[in-house]
């Protein structure tokens, strides 16, 4: 079974405070909106990867959830 990824958007001109391949913990802030709140993770899990989005000019941000212990 894969593990979920989630999506977070994050302001492109203040950027990520998080690298790819960190890892976070659920309700750590990974960023900031256009307007200043802070972006948290809903998820513990990895930074996979960080895309510009030049047309609404934000970073995407997916994070795969830890695997969980059985």
């Amino acid at each position: 079974m894969k593990n979920k990824v989630e999506t977070l958007l994050v302001d492109a001109t203040t950027g990520s405070i998080i690298s790819v391949g960190q890892k976070v913990k659920k309700g750590e802030t990974v960023g900031h909106t256009p307007e200043g709140s802070a972006v948290v993770s809903p998820i513990s899990g990895t930074l996979l990867a960080c895309q510009f989005d030049a047309d609404k000019h934000l970073l995407c941000l997916f994070i795969e959830e830890e695997s969980k212990s059985t």
